[in-house]
């Protein structure tokens, strides 16, 4: 998705909005719920369109923000692409804006009876399905044809499950990468190659010490700054040493365990050994994070940097680049990825359910290559043709390079970390990101501002769970 998309629903502000939207409609929202938030019964042909009111085309309504120029053009295509195979199906589009009142709407729409029969959600769904604020979609899965169980990378769709029942889909998963800039690991004698490319967190400390240039006590160019920006991803690099965040399986926060206060540990050396302690300093110097037009990858002064898939287009990089996997810590043995869905939904309530599934499971499958052709979100369904390739890429890298990065980040979500299935996901991902900042910052050690993060943020799960 554009960066505007991206960032935007990534942001701190929009992740404190989102909490108090809960706060504020979390209760009216689960007495709205009171009636039961599962397929109707008898299942999917209980609801069939088409057979009510005279046996016409049913109206569904899709609420989401999307307001970029491209999106706005994709949009209509979709829509008509899915009413051309679905001719009982007439599906209207409503777009509140781009503010952050979208989630609050949701839900109080919810809670008054009124709600949209799909809409497209920017927070993970458990926050919503914990407060009844969601169909549970099981019934309708277990008689599709292409929106089935197994039918996506493990990872994104448990993102989308709560105690084992299913509330959305991820039509998308942007898988994350470490990008590389070959020019300057070529001018060093390093290899530029995917296979070539560190393995180890050690070895990738002592790479990025070899492009580091400090003059004045200012740094002017780096190696690879992992310790600045992306904290929406943080379970990934927990994950890549060996641990988590959060236990679905058993609604447990694990933020303190050794393996965290490991990596975390880790960081705060990384910061201390290469860059002199200064995380203020580091963050005056340049913007180490992303590879957009304001980074310092971009701008040449940083041979590494850690993005998603959707900057490969997105970004405009201009200069010849690679993707290669991430580096496991010291008690890690596998490289996983982190990854961002876009998530359909079918709220409590909606007057045509079945229908609003059709309509899900179309965008979430054969109807996201409309999509991907023009904005490179890594498809969550694993039977995504490959070679459907967003158009930009090709134009941009060859059709040769483009299927080896398309290949690259569809195969990585096999290896997807575990994220985005706690129902207090933000709040609990804004105490980590306070305590790794704590942490660099030598406000605290690594197990003390962990330890202060587990507390709050177990303690508001089991105020969920209660």
């Amino acid at each position: 998705m554009e960066r505007e998309q991206h960032e935007g629903r990534r942001s701190v502000m929009s992740r404190r909005t989102f909490l108090r939207s809960l706060v504020v409609a979390g209760s009216a929202a689960v007495v709205a719920a009171c009636g039961g938030n599962t397929a109707p019964e008898g299942g999917p042909a209980a609801s069939a369109p088409g057979t009510a009111g005279g046996g016409g085309p049913v109206t569904i309504e899709w609420l989401n923000r999307y307001h970029t120029p491209v999106t706005q053009t994709l949009l209509p295509e979709i829509v008509s692409a899915f009413e051309a195979e679905n001719p009982d199906i007439k599906v209207r589009y409503e777009n509140p804006g781009s503010g952050e009142g979208y989630t609050e709407q949701i839900l109080t729409r919810v809670a008054g009876g009124n709600p949209p029969d799909v809409a497209t959600l920017f927070e993970p769904p458990v926050e919503f399905a914990t407060r009844g604020a969601l169909m549970e979609l099981d019934t309708y899965m277990a008689s599709a044809t292409l929106a089935t169980p197994d039918a996506f990378y493990p990872a994104p769709f448990r993102s989308c499950q709560w105690q084992g029942k299913t509330y959305g889909l991820p039509s998308s998963a942007g898988a994350t990468a470490i990008f590389t800039n070959p020019a300057m690991l070529s001018a060093r004698g390093i290899s530029t190659s995917r296979e070539g490319f560190p393995r180890t967190w050690d070895e990738l400390k002592a790479l990025d010490k070899e492009f580091i240039v400090i003059e004045g006590g200012e740094v002017k160019q780096a190696g690879f700054v992992p310790f600045i920006g992306s904290s929406w991803a943080y379970p990934v690099w927990s994950a890549i040493n060996g641990g988590q965040i959060y236990d679905a399986a058993n609604n447990q926060y694990t933020i303190d365990s050794d393996q965290n206060v490991e990596w975390v540990d880790y960081w705060l050396r990384w910061l201390d050994d290469n860059y002199g302690g200064d995380l203020e300093a580091m963050t005056i110097a340049a913007n180490w994070a992303s590879n957009y037009s304001d980074s310092a990858f971009y701008q040449g002064k940083a041979a590494m940097t850690f993005e998603g898939s959707w900057s490969c287009t997105d970004a405009e990089i201009p200069f010849e680049w690679e993707v290669v996997h991430l580096p496991v810590g010291p008690s890690g043995s596998t490289s996983y990825t982190a990854f961002y869905p876009n998530w359909w939904v079918v709220p409590n309530g909606s007057k045509q359910p079945e229908a609003a599934f059709r309509f899900i499971e179309f965008i979430s499958t054969t109807g996201w290559t409309i999509w991907y052709r023009t904005i490179m979100d890594t498809p969550a369904w694993k039977q995504f043709p490959p070679t459907v390739i967003t158009e930009k890429l090709v134009a941009t890298i060859g059709e040769e390079r483009a299927a080896s990065v398309n290949a690259f980040f569809a195969d990585y979500l096999n290896s997807a970390a575990e994220m985005w299935t706690s129902p207090v996901d933000t709040f609990a991902s804004e105490q980590v990101s306070l305590a790794v900042e704590k942490v660099l910052r030598k406000q605290q050690s690594p197990r003390e501002a962990l330890a202060e993060a587990q507390q709050l943020a177990q303690a508001k799960l089991n105020e969920v769970l209660a």
